[in-house]
Protein backbone atom coordinates (compact mmCIF):
# COMPACT_ATOMS: atom_id res chain seq x y z
CA UNK A 1 0.00 0.00 0.00
CA UNK A 2 2.87 2.31 0.72
CA UNK A 3 3.92 1.74 -2.75
CA UNK A 4 0.87 2.08 -4.17
CA UNK A 5 0.55 5.81 -2.76
CA UNK A 6 4.23 6.70 -3.57
CA UNK A 7 3.91 6.06 -7.69
CA UNK A 8 0.23 7.70 -7.46
CA UNK A 9 1.52 10.87 -5.58
CA UNK A 10 4.06 11.10 -8.94
CA UNK A 11 1.86 10.28 -11.32
CA UNK A 12 -0.94 12.44 -10.03
CA UNK A 13 -1.13 16.49 -10.14
CA UNK A 14 0.12 16.89 -6.19
CA UNK A 15 1.23 19.77 -4.25
CA UNK A 16 5.12 19.07 -3.48
CA UNK A 17 4.70 19.46 -0.08
CA UNK A 18 2.18 16.74 -0.19
CA UNK A 19 3.96 14.63 -2.73
CA UNK A 20 7.06 14.46 -0.61
CA UNK A 21 5.01 14.21 2.54
CA UNK A 22 3.79 10.70 0.85
CA UNK A 23 6.78 9.89 -0.09
CA UNK A 24 8.62 9.95 3.24
CA UNK A 25 5.71 8.07 5.45
CA UNK A 26 6.05 5.37 2.18
CA UNK A 27 9.67 4.93 2.62
CA UNK A 28 9.37 5.17 6.45
CA UNK A 29 6.76 2.37 6.66
CA UNK A 30 8.97 0.35 3.54
CA UNK A 31 11.74 0.41 5.97
CA UNK A 32 9.63 -0.53 9.24
CA UNK A 33 8.04 -3.69 6.97
CA UNK A 34 11.45 -4.31 6.12
CA UNK A 35 12.98 -3.90 9.33
CA UNK A 36 10.29 -6.48 10.75
CA UNK A 37 11.26 -9.28 8.48
CA UNK A 38 15.12 -8.76 9.41
CA UNK A 39 14.52 -8.67 13.04
CA UNK A 40 14.91 -12.55 13.76
CA UNK A 41 18.43 -11.69 12.98
CA UNK A 42 19.23 -9.65 15.83
CA UNK A 43 16.28 -11.02 18.79
CA UNK A 44 14.72 -13.83 19.50
CA UNK A 45 12.16 -15.31 17.37
CA UNK A 46 9.71 -15.03 19.96
CA UNK A 47 10.04 -11.61 20.57
CA UNK A 48 10.90 -10.55 16.37
CA UNK A 49 7.26 -12.22 15.95
CA UNK A 50 5.10 -10.32 18.58
CA UNK A 51 7.11 -7.74 16.72
CA UNK A 52 5.71 -8.53 13.38
CA UNK A 53 2.29 -9.22 14.54
CA UNK A 54 1.66 -5.96 16.43
CA UNK A 55 3.42 -3.81 13.82
CA UNK A 56 0.54 -3.61 11.22
CA UNK A 57 -1.12 -1.54 14.08
CA UNK A 58 0.86 1.11 13.46
CA UNK A 59 1.44 0.65 10.06
CA UNK A 60 -2.56 1.56 9.56
CA UNK A 61 -2.06 5.19 10.88
CA UNK A 62 0.99 6.06 8.34
CA UNK A 63 -1.18 4.45 5.42
CA UNK A 64 -4.35 6.74 6.68
CA UNK A 65 -1.66 9.65 6.60
CA UNK A 66 -0.75 9.06 3.00
CA UNK A 67 -4.40 8.77 1.91
CA UNK A 68 -5.04 12.13 3.78
CA UNK A 69 -2.74 13.93 1.70
CA UNK A 70 -4.52 13.25 -1.24
CA UNK A 71 -7.53 15.54 -0.29
CA UNK A 72 -7.08 18.29 -2.52
CA UNK A 73 -10.75 19.03 -3.72
CA UNK A 74 -14.60 17.80 -2.89
CA UNK A 75 -16.55 15.89 -5.54
CA UNK A 76 -19.80 17.69 -5.13
CA UNK A 77 -21.65 15.10 -7.22
CA UNK A 78 -20.22 12.62 -4.96
CA UNK A 79 -20.88 13.57 -2.00
CA UNK A 80 -25.02 14.80 -2.90
CA UNK A 81 -25.52 11.44 -3.78
CA UNK A 82 -24.44 10.31 -0.01
CA UNK A 83 -26.36 12.94 1.05
CA UNK A 84 -29.23 12.00 -0.03
CA UNK A 85 -28.97 8.38 0.63
CA UNK A 86 -28.26 9.84 4.21
CA UNK A 87 -31.75 11.52 4.17
CA UNK A 88 -33.39 8.51 3.50
CA UNK A 89 -31.59 5.58 5.91
CA UNK A 90 -30.06 7.83 8.29
CA UNK A 91 -32.75 10.23 8.94
CA UNK A 92 -35.27 7.68 9.85
CA UNK A 93 -33.07 5.98 12.63
CA UNK A 94 -32.25 9.39 14.04
CA UNK A 95 -36.06 10.13 14.40
CA UNK A 96 -36.70 6.81 15.99
CA UNK A 97 -33.81 7.51 18.08
CA UNK A 98 -35.22 11.09 18.92
CA UNK A 99 -38.53 9.64 20.01
CA UNK A 100 -37.23 7.66 22.23
CA UNK A 101 -37.42 8.04 26.32
CA UNK A 102 -34.30 6.34 26.28
CA UNK A 103 -32.33 8.76 23.51
CA UNK A 104 -29.78 9.75 26.02
CA UNK A 105 -28.68 6.55 27.18
CA UNK A 106 -28.49 5.34 23.02
CA UNK A 107 -26.63 8.55 22.37
CA UNK A 108 -24.21 7.48 25.39
CA UNK A 109 -23.79 3.97 23.81
CA UNK A 110 -23.47 4.98 20.30
CA UNK A 111 -20.65 7.43 21.31
CA UNK A 112 -18.76 5.18 23.17
CA UNK A 113 -18.96 2.62 20.45
CA UNK A 114 -17.47 4.99 17.78
CA UNK A 115 -14.44 6.00 20.52
CA UNK A 116 -14.20 2.11 20.40
CA UNK A 117 -12.74 2.06 17.10
CA UNK A 118 -9.81 3.22 17.90
CA UNK A 119 -8.77 0.57 20.19
CA UNK A 120 -10.72 -2.32 19.14
CA UNK A 121 -7.90 -3.86 16.75
CA UNK A 122 -5.44 -3.75 19.53
CA UNK A 123 -8.19 -5.26 21.41
CA UNK A 124 -9.23 -7.70 19.02
CA UNK A 125 -5.28 -8.66 18.56
CA UNK A 126 -4.66 -8.53 21.99
CA UNK A 127 -7.96 -10.94 22.63
CA UNK A 128 -6.37 -13.28 20.10
CA UNK A 129 -2.93 -13.35 22.41
CA UNK A 130 -5.17 -13.82 25.73
CA UNK A 131 -7.40 -16.90 24.36
CA UNK A 132 -3.80 -18.14 22.94
CA UNK A 133 -4.36 -18.01 19.68
CA UNK A 134 -1.57 -15.56 18.40
CA UNK A 135 -0.85 -18.09 15.87
CA UNK A 136 -3.75 -16.83 13.85
CA UNK A 137 -1.92 -13.65 14.01
CA UNK A 138 -1.39 -13.60 10.02
CA UNK A 139 -5.04 -14.61 9.55
CA UNK A 140 -6.43 -11.87 11.53
CA UNK A 141 -4.34 -9.26 9.78
CA UNK A 142 -5.11 -10.35 6.30
CA UNK A 143 -8.83 -9.78 7.07
CA UNK A 144 -8.29 -6.38 8.77
CA UNK A 145 -6.05 -5.53 6.23
CA UNK A 146 -7.77 -5.53 3.11
CA UNK A 147 -10.80 -4.32 3.38
CA UNK A 148 -8.86 -1.21 5.42
CA UNK A 149 -6.72 -0.36 2.65
CA UNK A 150 -9.45 -0.85 0.25
CA UNK A 151 -10.92 2.19 2.08
CA UNK A 152 -8.20 4.10 2.42
CA UNK A 153 -7.61 3.49 -1.23
CA UNK A 154 -9.93 5.07 -2.52
CA UNK A 155 -9.46 8.41 -0.85
CA UNK A 156 -7.58 9.74 -3.71
CA UNK A 157 -10.60 9.32 -6.08
CA UNK A 158 -13.47 9.52 -4.00
CA UNK A 159 -13.53 12.33 -2.15
CA UNK A 160 -15.65 14.10 -0.13
CA UNK A 161 -16.49 16.15 3.45
CA UNK A 162 -17.52 13.77 6.62
CA UNK A 163 -21.25 15.12 7.24
CA UNK A 164 -20.60 16.22 10.51
CA UNK A 165 -18.79 19.27 8.29
CA UNK A 166 -21.98 19.78 6.28
CA UNK A 167 -25.05 21.57 6.82
CA UNK A 168 -28.01 19.09 7.08
CA UNK A 169 -31.88 20.44 7.17
CA UNK A 170 -33.38 17.48 7.86
CA UNK A 171 -30.72 16.36 10.80
CA UNK A 172 -32.34 15.04 14.29
CA UNK A 173 -28.85 15.16 16.20
CA UNK A 174 -28.24 12.19 18.71
CA UNK A 175 -28.79 13.87 22.55
CA UNK A 176 -25.42 15.85 23.02
CA UNK A 177 -23.05 14.00 25.62
CA UNK A 178 -19.20 14.52 26.92
CA UNK A 179 -18.43 11.16 25.35
CA UNK A 180 -19.29 13.25 21.70
CA UNK A 181 -17.19 16.36 22.69
CA UNK A 182 -14.23 14.01 23.17
CA UNK A 183 -14.98 12.55 19.92
CA UNK A 184 -14.54 15.43 18.06
CA UNK A 185 -11.73 16.64 19.69
CA UNK A 186 -9.86 13.90 18.19
CA UNK A 187 -11.48 14.13 14.96
CA UNK A 188 -10.15 17.90 15.37
CA UNK A 189 -6.79 16.91 16.45
CA UNK A 190 -5.70 13.53 14.54
CA UNK A 191 -8.39 13.40 11.55
CA UNK A 192 -7.06 13.95 7.74
CA UNK A 193 -10.28 15.96 7.89
CA UNK A 194 -11.89 13.91 4.96
CA UNK A 195 -14.51 11.03 3.96
CA UNK A 196 -12.99 7.44 3.69
CA UNK A 197 -15.43 5.63 1.57
CA UNK A 198 -16.03 2.63 2.99
CA UNK A 199 -15.29 3.65 6.09
CA UNK A 200 -12.31 2.43 7.44
CA UNK A 201 -13.14 2.36 11.00
CA UNK A 202 -16.26 0.22 10.24
CA UNK A 203 -14.25 -2.42 7.75
CA UNK A 204 -11.68 -2.93 10.63
CA UNK A 205 -14.00 -3.05 13.45
CA UNK A 206 -16.47 -6.12 11.04
CA UNK A 207 -13.46 -7.35 10.11
CA UNK A 208 -11.75 -8.12 13.60
CA UNK A 209 -15.12 -9.19 14.82
CA UNK A 210 -15.80 -11.81 11.90
CA UNK A 211 -11.81 -13.01 12.80
CA UNK A 212 -13.03 -13.97 16.51
CA UNK A 213 -16.18 -14.98 15.84
CA UNK A 214 -14.43 -17.97 13.60
CA UNK A 215 -11.82 -18.10 16.27
CA UNK A 216 -12.69 -17.49 19.81
CA UNK A 217 -15.37 -18.38 22.65
CA UNK A 218 -18.88 -17.45 21.94
CA UNK A 219 -18.62 -15.08 25.06
CA UNK A 220 -15.70 -12.92 23.19
CA UNK A 221 -17.29 -13.34 19.98
CA UNK A 222 -20.01 -11.97 20.89
CA UNK A 223 -18.50 -9.13 22.59
CA UNK A 224 -16.82 -7.88 20.03
CA UNK A 225 -19.79 -8.17 17.85
CA UNK A 226 -22.00 -5.60 20.07
CA UNK A 227 -18.84 -3.51 19.78
CA UNK A 228 -18.45 -3.54 16.01
CA UNK A 229 -22.49 -3.38 15.48
CA UNK A 230 -22.41 -0.09 17.92
CA UNK A 231 -19.28 1.30 15.66
CA UNK A 232 -21.07 0.53 12.53
CA UNK A 233 -24.60 2.32 13.38
CA UNK A 234 -22.54 5.07 15.53
CA UNK A 235 -20.72 6.06 12.58
CA UNK A 236 -23.58 7.50 10.51
CA UNK A 237 -25.70 8.17 13.38
CA UNK A 238 -23.33 10.37 14.62
CA UNK A 239 -22.49 12.09 11.32
CA UNK A 240 -18.81 10.64 11.37
CA UNK A 241 -19.15 8.92 8.15
CA UNK A 242 -22.43 8.60 5.61
CA UNK A 243 -24.57 5.40 6.01
CA UNK A 244 -23.30 3.87 2.71
CA UNK A 245 -19.60 4.41 4.04
CA UNK A 246 -20.83 2.28 7.07
CA UNK A 247 -22.67 -0.64 5.35
CA UNK A 248 -20.30 -1.23 2.24
CA UNK A 249 -17.70 -1.03 4.49
CA UNK A 250 -19.30 -4.14 6.54
CA UNK A 251 -20.34 -5.89 3.02
CA UNK A 252 -16.30 -5.39 2.03
CA UNK A 253 -14.76 -6.84 4.89
CA UNK A 254 -17.34 -10.06 4.92
CA UNK A 255 -16.54 -10.56 1.46
CA UNK A 256 -12.96 -10.13 2.17
CA UNK A 257 -13.61 -12.65 5.27
CA UNK A 258 -15.25 -14.99 3.61
CA UNK A 259 -12.78 -15.39 0.55
CA UNK A 260 -9.74 -15.55 3.07
CA UNK A 261 -11.92 -18.53 4.49
CA UNK A 262 -12.17 -20.31 1.20
CA UNK A 263 -8.48 -19.76 0.82
CA UNK A 264 -7.97 -21.23 3.90
CA UNK A 265 -9.64 -24.41 3.55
Amino acid sequence: MFSFFVVLAWVRPLPRPRRVKVTAIGVAGTLLVLGAFMLPRVVAPLAASVVRDWLPAALIMLVYWQAGAFFLRIDQHFQDRLERLDERIAGPVLRWIARRRARVWIAWYLELAYLFCYPMIPMSLGALYLLRLARHADHFWTVVLIPTYISYGLVPFLQALPPRMLDEPWLVPLPPTPVRRFNLWILRHGSIHANTFPSAHVAAATAAALVLASLAPWSVALLFAVIAFGIGIATFAGRYHYAADSIIASLTAGVVFLLEMWMRS
